[in-house]
């Protein structure tokens, strides 16, 4: 992996070993890019660990929840947010006082922009249809600014979704060019593949498929407790409830959104949860932006082989 960054607004790159893929970063100034890219240059991997992967608002916070529940064997929400184990904003030689292995580490950027200590472990990608990930965004995105209370000019939904489908200097880069990178890992026996549609249509049989690739053998008893507690109200009404935001966390969040009080730091983590449903895209694209995100995936190649559900 390879990195570089520009002065003014900030900006900085994670590029694959060749360069031929750029990928923007999400970091706040050159001082927490630097310190975040020497810790993930500098990692050893810890076998035991798990590595999830999903592009936002693709079900992160919901499987990390899954996964570190069938690690511990208990279905009681995990008290520290899930951010200590995110490796793009978390440096990780702070993870450990958070979350001692084995954990789930996780992570928005595809896996070919990471150093290689990070490619090839137990992986699990979650897969969202970009309908519903189109408006999802466009919500955290209007959330997020309006907790920094920074200068932000917002945008109509139609005006965004101009920019998800074609902004390839995005945050994290494109959903489609993420998906067809990802997609292309998807026979890795390190690699399982969910769809964030599946979790909530079937959560039981898609915990369990985790459980299985995991080597977890939890039992269905507590595989069942599990999906109840993360069905997507008991989520939003329990976890976020009782997430509690680790000193070290608080300092490393206030650094990324540049000095809101410490309440307001802590309150980023509340608004992460909106609605979790299938088809909430209907409630937003007028019926020619869904002519016209449907002609585009039907141009898009992977759309033969991705069955994705949008209803």
């Amino acid at each position: 992996m390879a990195a570089k960054s520009e002065v003014a607004e900030f900006k900085a790159y994670l590029t694959n070993d060749d360069g031929t893929v750029k990928v923007r970063a999400l970091n706040a100034n050159k001082e927490q890019f630097d310190e975040i890219h020497k810790n993930m240059e500098e990692y050893k991997w810890v076998e035991g660990d798990f590595l999830l992967a999903s592009y936002q608002k693709n079900g992160t916070h919901f499987m990390w929840e899954i996964m570190t529940m069938l690690l511990r064997g208990s279905a009681e929400y995990i008290r520290s947010p899930k951010e200590a184990c995110m490796i793009d904003l978390f440096p990780l030689k702070k993870t450990d006082a958070v979350f001692p292995s084995p954990r789930v580490l996780n992570t928005h950027y595809r896996l070919d922009v990471l150093p290689k200590e990070f490619r090839g472990r137990k992986t699990v990608l979650v897969v969202r249809n970009p309908k519903d990930t189109s408006v999802s965004a466009y919500h955290h995105e209007k959330n997020i600014h309006s907790v920094l209370k920074k200068d932000y000019q917002e945008l109509t939904f139609s005006q965004y979704l101009k920019s998800f489908m074609e902004d390839k200097a995005r945050f994290y880069g494109r959903y489609f060019d993420y998906i067809e990178y990802m997609w292309s890992l998807k026979d890795d026996p390190n690699m399982l593949v969910i769809f964030f549609e599946d979790l909530i249509l079937d959560p039981v049989a898609n915990i369990q498929k985790v459980n299985e690739f995991m080597g977890t053998q939890r039992s269905p008893e507590l595989v069942e407790k599990i999906a109840s507690a993360t069905t997507f109200d008991n989520m939003k009404e329990g976890k976020a409830v009782k997430t509690e935001i680790n000193p070290k966390l608080r300092e490393q969040m206030s650094r990324v959104i540049q000095g809101p009080s410490k309440p307001e730091a802590g309150e980023l983590g509340q608004r992460i949860y909106r609605k979790g449903k299938i088809g909430d895209w209907k409630n937003h694209l007028t019926v020619a932006e869904n002519e016209m995100f449907d002609e585009f995936l039907a141009k898009w190649p992977l759309s033969k082989e991705i069955k994705f559900t949008f209803v």
